[in-house]
């Protein structure tokens, strides 16, 4: 009998949680998605977004959650200012919880240690809350609370229009120069928010007077009808402080991924975040032009005047040199023989100024009854192509010294017009030889994007445009009358012609390349960055004095349709004042500095005229820069490296090997480069 009691008290108790196991398991579970947009926070957040639910659940929850930073669930980020997360709970199980950000997983934003503040919910406490129900479900779309008022869960920064997209814009201006108080910022842009032209404002936004950021958030809404937008459509924009200070960064966009409200997720202006204190200091421009006063394309006499512009705010696309307040005029120095311009600038350090050169010429330039008289110049573009940056804009980041001076071209003291120094006026008749081989502009898959061209049917061209090379042979600066046609005469798809090229003239070279088609002409390059125009020099036969070829062919480009050749110039190398005699061996000095970034010098010489070759090697072996490939007198010499390779591309840190070879002399030099 005991026996069989216990038998039943053990099936009793078996079959009393077996029960109870069986009625959980039962227990429904549903999906909860959770949305939350950031745009209230009144806080940066930085490179590593980071986003927790935290609180505690009366039932059961997957993930498990609490107040706890190492236990709260990670939202994901699936756009702009929106995160998204989706939990497993039982029904009738309740959450009480609230957001938290931060720079990543352990560092909180600055406001309240990234806590939201206190809201109004049925939970009480200050905390969001929530009981799940019998079906999945997704939350009402809540926003970051990060003020200590109490305001609803779902409060949103702009009103929402039944019939209207509302797009919410957002931008710090705290890694800046920027003045709230007297300041405005546009945001610009094209269709559908904006224009084609990008000229009118798509909206001016308004200083955040209550953020923890001492105001440095500006923000604005814009609303647009729904029926007027297809979802997939992309917007493209920029903030511009009035009236025409643009950011220098690649134009912003988002895609009109729903007919819903949007918040874009915010930016720094100039994706600069704060770095300060800002430094208030005078910076030097030195300019020479040397070479266009050789060719006869600037005369200081004859009224041609120079100007920085860009380092505070670039032209409107018309304006007068005289009153443009963004057209820095130069004054020339005599004694320095340059133009210069001492400029004062408060900005904080490793702030970048983005700059060129202007020059503007006096009226008689045009006049054809006038011995000042040049043949197709065109007074309204007087911008340098500085061939140190491929045609794009000269940069110069800021530092925290009381002066400044940014560094010269290519190795020398001072800065010139086009990045063209003295020895690079070609003064004697070259024929010119251009070789362009076409081949990838017949295949779709290295020229997707226009009509293919298509050999023997198509005409091709060399195209000057924005080069004072054009001007010296009497065409004009741009247009389509300034080409030169090439030939492809043996069927191999290289495409040629040489060119006589008559003195004064430079050495510089840059130009696009044409095709005719169907659809109309073809032509490769653009934008306003390194790349947008093929860039080739030619090479002198010898140094010091400088001699340039009667005839020379330009290395074969490959046909591309963007980021086209850049080549850096040759160096036009003089040999050392310091000792005026003759040496009696060959000798290569060890390159100064040593560890360099980002230029280095090595010094050698040579007993009697010898083909020079200096190239740069790197750990592999392979050729990284040749730094000079010619015959050169007897004499003491000094070459320049500025770490870029042969395609003008910046070089990475590390060890390299500098070969110098003259005549049956060789030595190779150990060199460093550290950033």
């Amino acid at each position: 009998m005991r026996t069989e009691s216990t038998f039943f008290r053990l099936l009793l108790v078996f079959v009393y949680f077996f029960g109870i196991v069986t009625m959980q398991s039962m227990a429904q579970t549903v999906n909860v998605t959770i949305r939350l947009n950031t745009a209230t926070n009144l806080d940066t957040i930085r490179a590593d977004d980071f986003v927790q639910i935290r609180g505690q659940v009366t039932g059961t929850i997957i993930p498990s959650i609490t107040w706890d930073q190492n236990s709260g669930i990670i939202m994901n980020n699936i756009g702009g200012d929106y995160w998204e997360t989706t939990v497993q709970m039982t029904t009738g199980s309740s959450i009480n919880y609230k957001f938290w950000t931060g720079q990543n997983a352990t560092t909180p934003t600055f406001f309240n240690t990234g806590w939201e503040g206190n809201l109004t919910s049925p939970g009480g406490g200050g905390n969001r809350y929530f009981v799940a129900g019998a079906s999945d479900t997704t939350l009402l779309l809540q926003y970051y609370n990060g003020i200590t008022t109490e305001r609803q869960q779902y409060w949103r920064p702009f009103q929402s229009k039944p019939d209207s997209i509302a797009i919410y814009f957002r931008v710090n201006m705290g890694g800046v120069i920027f003045d709230p108080a007297t300041q405005l910022v546009d945001v610009r842009g094209g269709l559908p928010l904006g224009t084609t032209t990008w000229a009118p404002k798509i909206l001016t936004l308004t200083r955040e007077s209550s953020s923890v950021n001492a105001g440095s958030f500006q923000s604005g809404v814009v609303y647009i009808a729904k029926d007027s937008i297809t979802p997939g459509t992309l917007q493209e924009f920029k903030f511009v402080i009035q009236p025409e200070n643009w950011e220098n960064v690649g134009n912003r966009s988002f895609i009109f991924s729903s007919k819903n409200d949007t918040t874009i997720s915010w930016y720094y202006f100039n994706d600069r975040a704060p770095s300060g204190p800002a430094v208030t200091a005078d910076v030097l421009f030195r300019l020479k032009l040397n070479a266009l006063e050789g060719a006869g394309l600037f005369n200081r006499a004859l009224g041609d005047k120079v100007a920085v512009t860009g380092a505070k705010g670039w032209p409107p696309a018309t304006f007068d040199f005289d009153t443009e307040p963004t057209m820095l005029k130069m004054t020339y120095n005599s004694d320095l023989e340059e133009w210069n311009l001492l400029e004062t600038f408060t900005k904080f350090p490793n702030e970048v100024i983005e700059y060129k050169y202007y020059i503007h010429w006096d009226t008689s330039r045009v006049d054809t009854a006038s011995a000042n008289y040049i043949p197709g110049l065109d007074l309204t573009n007087g911008w340098e192509e500085p061939g140190v940056t491929g045609g794009g804009n000269r940069t110069y980041v800021y530092t925290d010294e009381l002066t400044q001076l940014p560094e010269g071209d290519f190795g020398y003291d001072q800065q010139f017009f086009n990045s063209i120094p003295p020895e690079g006026l070609i003064t004697n008749p070259i024929n010119l030889t251009f070789k362009i081989n076409m081949t990838p502009a017949t295949d779709v898959n290295s020229n997707p994007t226009n009509p293919l061209f298509r050999p023997g049917i198509d005409t091709a061209y060399i195209q000057f445009d924005g080069s004072f090379v054009p001007v010296t042979q009497g065409l004009p600066m741009y247009g389509e009358t300034n080409r030169i046609l090439l030939e492809d005469t043996d069927g191999d798809l290289v495409y040629t012609n040489t060119w006589s090229l008559n003195p004064p003239t430079f050495y510089q070279l840059c130009y696009h390349v044409v095709y005719t088609s169907p659809s109309g002409d073809i032509e490769n390059g653009g934008g306003v960055q390194r790349g947008r125009r093929y860039y080739q020099y030619i090479q002198p036969t010898s140094i010091n004095p400088v001699v340039w070829p009667t005839t020379y062919e330009l290395n074969e480009l490959v046909w591309m349709n963007d980021s086209l050749t850049v080549e850096d110039p040759p160096q036009l190398i003089v040999g050392v004042d310091d000792d005026e005699q003759i040496p009696i061996d060959f000798t290569v000095s060890q390159n100064y500095p040593n560890p360099f970034n980002p230029s280095t010098s090595i010094k050698y010489s040579i007993p009697n005229n010898s083909l020079v070759q200096i190239r740069v090697y790197d750990i592999t072996g392979s050729i990284v820069k040749t730094l000079y490939n010619a015959e050169q007198n007897a004499g003491k010499y000094e070459v320049l490296w500025n770490s870029k390779d042969n395609e003008g591309n910046q070089v990475a840190t590390g060890i390299y090997f500098m070969q110098f070879r003259a005549g049956d002399y060789s030595n190779t030099i150990k060199m460093m480069l550290l950033k």
